[in-house]
């Protein structure tokens, strides 16, 4: 007769709220908790965020400790014109969430925008740098971390800037559609930051839901480097060249923002000091040329395993 296993029954992992799974960082955040055998509970647009009560009924049976909230308003054009519903999802939305994380006594993970800074500096902002937004967009996110703040003590908050990746609405999507379908291009020269991909993005974070930290508190997240919109589309065109994705090359003509009106101003170089995040949560962070290269590599992975 065998030995009887003494061993004690293994403690389930803790649970993963994900709101927000269908857009970019939200797919792939489920990507890579899935990788790494990570169950979690998901939800989109069914599950309104500015609901308390939708919120409360999704939770109820669930032991959740971590909520990763990559649900808001990023139509950062038409928020000039639907302030109210951008300040609904952004403000209003993460306060039920924080105050919901507060009665669970879970952990919020939630994410900003470097539009929250004016972008008239040529240092890159810290997380003690005071915010001043100057679109409508920029103001809703704003409220949100001040509202997540007030309610909430065990948070993280990651701004991150010029987000992108293989899903959703981006810009290195957006300029290889362009390239394809346009005779020239015009693209901004004036416009200065780093680009986040969502794909490294969405590792850090998963790493640190799995360590279970709790170095609480306001972090920025980018990838290395700092250039400009236009800068960025030629280099999203040779690497399109040298995978195939673009038959040819086109004019791209750089602009300033004057010539490129939009309904809401943005900052000129609204650049972030990543550094914080790696010295204490021991975040991973490549230069943005490596990154991108890796996005493609990704991009060519998933074109492969379609039918």
């Amino acid at each position: 007769m065998s030995a009887p296993d003494l061993r004690p029954p293994a403690v389930p992992a803790p649970a993963i709220w994900l709101t927000g799974a269908a857009g970019m960082l939200g797919r792939q955040l489920a990507a890579e908790f899935s990788a790494r055998g990570r169950a979690f509970h998901a939800s989109d647009r069914e599950v309104d965020i500015r609901d308390p009560l939708a919120l409360r009924e999704f939770c109820r049976g669930k032991d959740i400790r971590w909520i990763v909230n990559c649900a808001a308003y990023t139509a950062v054009d038409r928020a000039e014109d639907e302030p109210d519903l951008a300040l609904a999802v952004n403000a209003g939305g993460v306060e039920n969430l924080a105050r919901l994380a507060a009665t669970l006594g879970a952990t919020l993970v939630h994410f900003s925008t470097d539009y929250v800074f004016a972008g008239d500096r040529q240092e890159p902002y810290t997380e003690d740098d005071p915010p001043r937004p100057l679109s409508r967009y920029g103001w809703s996110k704003r409220q949100g971390e001040l509202r997540l703040a007030a309610c909430l003590d065990r948070y993280f908050l990651f701004r991150v800037s010029w987000l992108y990746g293989i899903h959703g609405a981006n810009f290195v999507l957006a300029m290889l559609k362009a390239f394809r379908e346009k005779e020239k291009v015009r693209v901004v020269d004036d416009q200065f930051g780093s680009p986040t991909y969502a794909a490294a993005l969405a590792a850090n974070i998963a790493r640190l839901v799995d360590d279970g930290s709790e170095r609480f508190g306001t972090y920025h997240y980018c990838d290395r480097g700092v250039i400009s919109w236009h800068d960025f589309a030629a280099a999203i065109m040779a690497h399109g060249l040298r995978a195939g994705l673009l038959k040819k090359s086109v004019p791209l003509e750089a602009i300033p923002s004057s010539a490129y009106p939009a309904r809401a101003q943005r900052p000129l170089r609204a650049v972030l000091a990543g550094g914080k995040a790696e010295s204490e949560l021991d975040f991973r962070v490549s230069d943005w040329q490596a990154n991108l290269g890796e996005f493609f590599r990704e991009k060519a992975r998933l074109e492969e395993a379609r039918p």
